[in-house]
């Protein structure tokens, strides 16, 4: 019996001086993806309704670093501050990708302060299959900028001053 391959962790983490309500709701909204995107990610389109539940399906197609990558997403878990007060959290796999492997939490974690935990945890396989891995490194270097950048961009948006 074959084992399937253990897949490779991304996460990144920020704090945010934002309603932790308020940026969970945004994300939320899938046209917001380009509003937190780096200038050479660009949404060419996008299918999914809104605001995304569990089980909503994402169809996008984004031109990265010009060259174009379809994806198709299903959202498997959405909990918000409800049954867990301190935290919420949106889970998207993939079913279509670059990545034969794709597994996306976002979390938000409520600080008794009232700012926002941030948190992307990315599960992946990289394309490729065993030559793959000759690429991690500058997978995860572009993990790392791309989502410093939508950190920053959410940022932006929603700090207090």
């Amino acid at each position: 019996m074959r084992k399937s391959p253990l897949p490779y962790v991304f996460e990144y983490a920020s704090n945010l001086k934002a309603d932790p309500k308020k940026v969970f709701a945004f994300h939320l909204e899938p046209k917001n993806i380009s509003r937190v995107s780096p200038s050479w990610i660009r949404v060419i389109s996008l299918e999914s309704p809104s605001p995304i539940v569990g089980g909503s399906k994402i169809r996008l197609c984004v031109a990265s670093l010009g060259i174009p990558q379809s994806w198709e997403v299903t959202v498997q878990v959405v909990n918000d501050f409800s049954g867990t007060p301190g935290c919420a959290r949106i889970l998207d796999v993939a079913d279509k990708s670059p990545f034969p492997l794709w597994r996306h939490l976002h979390e938000f974690w409520a600080a008794p302060d009232g700012t926002t935990g941030l948190v992307d945890r990315i599960e992946f396989l990289p394309p490729g299959a065993g030559l793959g891995r000759l690429l991690l490194p500058f997978i995860q270097k572009f993990f790392l900028v791309l989502f410093r950048a939508r950190h920053e961009a959410t940022r932006k948006m929603f700090e207090i001053s």
